[in-house]
């Protein structure tokens, strides 16, 4: 089974943050989907791929 972008993403899109990471304001990035969502679940309402939470070049 595989995931696809059916265009549902678009209504949880995630505001603009200036001159912050989005990660620390809560919002999720799905990869297939390409965009940032406000939304409390771990998968993405559109596709149903798992959202990231962190940053993928986040420095210790």
């Amino acid at each position: 089974m595989g995931f696809s972008c059916k265009g549902v993403c678009e209504d949880f899109r995630g505001e603009s943050i200036p001159n912050g990471s989005r990660y620390n304001y809560g919002q999720k990035r799905c990869s297939l989907c390409s965009l940032f969502l406000t939304v409390p679940s771990v998968r993405c309402p559109c596709c149903g791929a798992v959202l990231r939470t962190n940053p993928r070049g986040k420095r210790r």
